[in-house]
């Protein structure tokens, strides 16, 4: 042990007289509130790291534009429950340091080389750290000693033409690539959970009135929605329940995990109810035959079960217009109570319980 480190201090000697020197790295470090993406600028000495960094880029300013020196700027965070979602804040972090860097110092999107890592930084968990590898100045090296040869007399020696050599190209010293994370520890944008998801209303198939429906995920944060409900139960000489129904939705997913969505939503169909599952809802002994349609609004909520099932829970509130006629069955035979009859409401216009299956994406 004791051999190992005097070679090892003799290897640093060694290296201190030739006049090699290692990069003087700048250091800057900003740190993050645990849980969310902004940069505080005022919090936990960040203004002050700031300043010091605009400082740095002020004196190096020059070499920056040239390519020789570029801006590291790698996002670490540890405190949030996947990997996944650690490594998409880490990512959106650097790149809020870089933001103020753009907008303050002029700097461009290929001044920098950025890493984002799902780790911590030493003890720290939420931070992103920018470096500046400055080469440190060589030394010049010491002269040395020249030693004289003793003189010894050579016999004389008939001079020969001689042939110059071939002059050869000065060979430009290669620069060592900069090294890069690894691509997959590079976040990407967020993607759509999934790609297509089949559906079925729970709460209208409890009524006998069976529905089927297809989303397509156009974004992570769009989706095209369309339900279709067909019945077709009895005969127009007792119960019966005979409705078809399609319902469109425009929906925009919000917030964080983009599980909760308003959007734009409408009804169209054609009904003819008495005595059924949902004739019996409105009377007894009265029938409803006639057309609807609505729109309005939409708001729910995804709840994920697993990979590939989640259920859906949706309200729809705007406005519905109903052209109707009403009748009764007196000893087989219907007879109208009213014709041409309209109704117009405000309220709600729809609800579901949903499962879904769902298909391709990225699942969460």
């Amino acid at each position: 042990m004791l051999a190992l480190l005097v070679g090892m201090a003799a290897g640093g000697m060694c290296r201190a007289r030739t006049g090699s020197a290692a990069p003087a790295d700048k250091v800057v470090t900003f740190r993050f509130v645990p849980g969310t993406d902004m940069f505080y600028i005022p919090w936990a000495g960040n203004g002050t790291e700031l300043e010091r960094l605009y400082t740095l880029i002020d004196a190096y300013r020059s070499e920056i534009a040239a390519g020789t020196l570029p801006v590291y700027v790698d996002g670490y965070c540890a405190s949030l429950p996947t990997p996944k979602e650690n490594l998409n804040t880490a990512f959106i972090r650097a790149n809020r340091v870089k933001s103020a860097l753009i907008v303050h110092k002029g700097l461009k999107e290929a001044d920098f080389i950025t890493g984002n890592y799902a780790s911590a930084y030493g003890e720290l968990k939420d931070v992103v750290v920018v470096t500046l590898r400055i080469p440190a100045k060589k030394e010049p090296e010491r002269p040395q000693p020249v030693r004289e040869e003793p003189k010894r007399e050579e016999p004389p020696v008939t001079p020969q033409p001689r042939t110059e050599p071939a002059s050869q190209p000065a060979q430009e010293p290669v620069a060592e690539a900069a090294s890069e994370p690894s691509p997959s520890l590079r976040a990407s944008a967020p993607e759509k959970p999934y790609c297509l998801a089949l559906r079925t209303n729970l709460l209208y198939d409890a009524f006998l009135l069976p529905t089927l429906g297809v989303e397509w995920r156009v974004s992570n944060s769009v989706g095209v929605k369309l339900d279709g409900s067909l019945s077709w139960w009895g005969d127009e000489h007792g119960k019966v329940q005979k409705i078809w129904l399609i319902n469109p939705e425009v929906r925009w997913y919000l917030l964080r995990n983009k599980r909760f969505y308003a959007g734009l939503s409408g009804n169209y169909g054609k009904y003819n109810v008495y005595k059924y599952m949902v004739g019996g809802l409105f009377s007894d002994d009265t029938g409803y035959e006639g057309t609807l349609w609505n729109a309005g609004l939409a708001v729910g909520y995804q709840l994920y079960l697993s990979r590939s099932f989640s259920v859906d829970f949706n309200l729809g509130l705007g406005y519905m217009r109903s052209e109707y006629d009403s009748f009764r069955i007196i000893d087989g035979t219907r007879v109208y109570k009213d014709r041409n009859r309209t109704k117009n409401f405000w309220g709600p216009t729809q609800a579901g319980i949903s499962l879904m299956w769902t298909i391709g994406g990225k699942k969460r």
